[in-house]
């Protein structure tokens, strides 16, 4: 039991995760303001972003290319990761809308 909580403790306090958290709701932040969208906007953009900044992540740790690393933080690979998050956030959302849109229209003939 106590290993797990020495586990848990070292994940937690872990300098990468931090600067990872930070970077990642600054890119999402930034990307809400430029969009805009209000606070129901800003909450799915900072988990699009946390997502897409952690698959950044993964493939910079897969993969063998170095660009800009932080310690264990591979920055443009998360940075990549989140705003590719973001992107395919906000064209889902749209998609949606116009889906809505599409099936509240009476048919034309």
């Amino acid at each position: 039991m106590e290993g797990l909580i020495d586990g848990a403790l070292d994940l937690l306090l872990s300098p990468a995760l931090w600067l990872s958290m930070v970077v990642a709701i600054l890119v999402s932040l930034a990307f809400t303001v430029w969009r805009g969208g209000g606070l129901h906007q800003m909450g799915l953009d900072l988990l699009a972003g946390l997502i897409g900044f952690g698959v950044g992540q993964l493939l910079g740790a897969i993969l063998p290319f170095e660009l800009l690393r932080i310690g264990e933080v591979h920055i443009v690979w998360g940075v990549a990761g989140a705003v590719t998050g973001l992107m395919v956030g906000r064209s889902a959302r749209y998609w949606r809308e116009q889906m809505k849109r599409s099936r509240s229209r009476p048919a034309r003939r």
